[in-house]
């Protein structure tokens, strides 16, 4: 597997950040895991994180409901800025929508009901060293100013995991992880890592992308143990090397561990 990964690292037109880890066997395979990438749609990990984390304190119930207000509504993906205004939603819908979907309304009300900094914190606590949610989603004019969000493949590595084990920064119980991912295997976006791979495989994703930027990430669980997918890219001249790339590894991971 990591030969035909190598291989494919050598010819790929752009940068990228690679790991594959088997959290059964600790089998490991990295490349570039230090370097920093825009996160694109990937930092709504983060964010879920911080969520279910006040789920688990007791601040925060997922079944509560808040009303989509026009203000709310922003670009991108996602469905919320296309249905009616006063739409009222669960604060789970929110977190579902922002995974399945990458629902950027979602994401941004999320923002605001967690607060930027108290995210940017548990991000730290975590030790996720090189990621930073700087900006809500489509903020054109804090992108302007230099201000943008920012991950790396061994940051990514480490929320992943935290949604298979707690520890005393995610204070996530079993049923919370059973839950985060749930959602995560629910994920509409599947034209990358999964794309090539075969019927029946169970893989919990997210996905992120920007002009010049293809991500995706997340959990396969197979009978050789639960395989964490990381895969970040930047500098394509064309979004479709990454998509490419993404599908290729995918495809190279699973036909070794199926």
């Amino acid at each position: 597997m990591t030969d035909k990964i190598k291989n494919e690292i050598e010819k790929f037109k752009g940068t990228c950040g690679v790991i594959i880890k088997n959290k059964n066997t600790g089998e490991y395979f990295e490349y570039n895991e230090e370097e920093v990438f825009p996160s694109a749609s990937i930092i709504k990990l983060s964010i879920l994180l911080e969520l279910f984390k006040r789920v688990e304190r007791g601040e925060i119930n997922l079944k509560d409901r808040v009303a989509i207000r026009d203000e709310d509504k922003v670009g991108g993906f996602g469905i919320l800025k296309d249905l009616d205004s006063e739409l009222n939603v669960t604060i789970k819908d929110l977190a579902t929508l922002m995974i399945i979907l990458s629902d950027n309304v979602a994401t941004n009300m999320l923002i605001d009901i967690l607060n930027m900094d108290s995210i940017n914190n548990t991000v730290k606590d975590l030790g996720m060293k090189d990621t930073v949610l700087g900006r809500k989603m489509m903020d054109g004019e804090a992108k302007k100013r230099g201000i943008d969000n920012y991950t790396s493949a061994k940051d990514t590595l480490i929320i992943l995991e935290s949604y298979l084990n707690s520890s005393k920064v995610a204070e996530l119980s079993s049923n919370t992880q059973d839950i985060i991912l749930d959602i995560l295997i629910k994920q509409q976006c599947n034209n990358k890592l999964p794309l090539l791979m075969p019927k029946g495989i169970i893989f919990g994703h997210k996905t992120g992308d920007l002009p010049g930027v293809e991500h995706d990430t997340g959990i396969l669980f197979s009978k050789e143990g639960d395989i964490v997918i990381v895969v970040l890219t930047k500098d394509l001249i064309d979004n479709s090397d990454g998509i490419e790339f993404n599908n290729i590894v995918g495809k190279i991971v699973t036909e070794y561990y199926r």
